[in-house]
């Protein structure tokens, strides 16, 4: 009976530890499926938070960005109507200082160029007709009592160069000559140039004038 008793009690407890290991295994998987499944669920959680967050964080960082251009543009307008108020204060500080301003400056270069494109045509346009009364007519004008070299040439550049422009001067015209070009009082009168010019006239061309 001894021996008997002997046998069995270890098999009982072979039988007591098979059992405590088979539970503590199924307990064991049981609490292994439970992390893994709370773990998916933390992940899902922190994922999904952490999204919204960055969704959240451009959305602000979007709307500072609104906010910085519209204080960026209001200040370039502010500065811009600084500048033209300056400007302005300026201008009128000079006016009354005598002092032209830019503006004034830049109308009278436009002035200034205006002018000389005038006279740049008027000069042009006398040259032309000089040039033009030569090709007609290119007398001698020496052949007339009083003018001389000296004389002549100041006609030809006044643009009287033939006995017809001479024959043909007015008392106005005689004025202008003896006072702004041949600058002798009385010479064309005294020694008759228009009687002188019209008989030169007469004899070359055959005509009375």
């Amino acid at each position: 009976m001894r021996k008997e008793n002997r046998k069995s009690i270890p098999e009982s407890m072979a039988d007591q530890v098979k059992a405590v290991v088979g539970r503590t295994q199924e307990e064991t998987g049981k609490l292994k499926d439970a992390l893994v499944q709370e773990s998916e669920k933390l992940r899902d959680q922190t994922l999904k938070l952490a999204s919204e967050t960055v969704q959240e964080v451009k959305e602000q960082v979007e709307e500072v960005r609104g906010i910085l251009g519209g204080v960026r543009g209001k200040a370039t307008d502010t500065l811009d109507h600084l500048e033209q108020i300056f400007e302005d204060r300026v201008s009128r500080a000079l006016k009354q200082l005598g002092v032209p301003t830019r503006d004034d400056l830049q109308g009278i270069a436009q002035r200034l160029e205006e002018i000389n494109e005038q006279l740049g045509a008027l000069v042009k346009d006398r040259q032309t007709t000089a040039m033009t009364t030569r090709a007609v007519e290119q007398d001698d004008l020496k052949l007339i009592n009083g003018i001389g070299p000296v004389l002549e040439g100041k006609l030809n550049t006044a643009g009287i160069c033939s006995y017809r422009q001479i024959a043909l001067l007015t008392d106005a015209d005689i004025d202008h000559l003896e006072s702004e070009i041949i600058h002798f009082s009385g010479r064309i009168r005294r020694d008759e140039w228009v009687a002188q010019a019209r008989e030169f006239h007469a004899r070359k061309y055959g005509e009375a004038l």
